[in-house]
């Protein structure tokens, strides 16, 4: 069973599998979320593992930025047991980058991560 959590192993944190993740090519766009992700060169304990970024020179305050990422997280999360068993015992490195400069609304967010989550799908099958 899956479950509705987003606890710190299904984060990527780790600046050696950070640094392969951004050299990465495999990119795609939904405004307002740029997503960049690769297979995992080392499994973890989850199949997905998910970073955030919004970017300082957007977003001057912090507590802004913190909005968006927990939009984002939360998003990810509620969509998470959709996706998991979709992608047969592969591993995954995921970051999200917010591209836009106005603060989002939640429904904006959600379609994004889903179309952004099912694009990365169909392109590794």
């Amino acid at each position: 069973m899956i479950r509705q959590t987003l606890s710190k192993a299904e984060r990527l944190y780790h600046r050696k599998l950070f640094e392969e993740l951004l050299s990465s090519k495999n990119s795609f766009v939904k405004y307002p979320l740029r997503v960049v992700y690769k297979e995992s060169s080392t499994p973890g304990e989850f199949p997905i593992r998910i970073a955030i970024s919004v970017g300082k020179k957007r977003f001057k305050r912090a507590n802004k930025r913190n909005r968006i990422k927990r939009l984002i997280r939360e998003a990810y999360r509620l969509y998470k047991p959709t996706i998991i068993p979709q992608i047969e015992g592969k591993f995954f490195d995921i970051l999200f980058i917010y591209i836009d400069n106005k603060l989002p609304d939640f429904r904006t967010v959600n379609k994004s991560v889903q179309i952004l989550m099912n694009k990365i799908i169909e392109s590794e099958q």
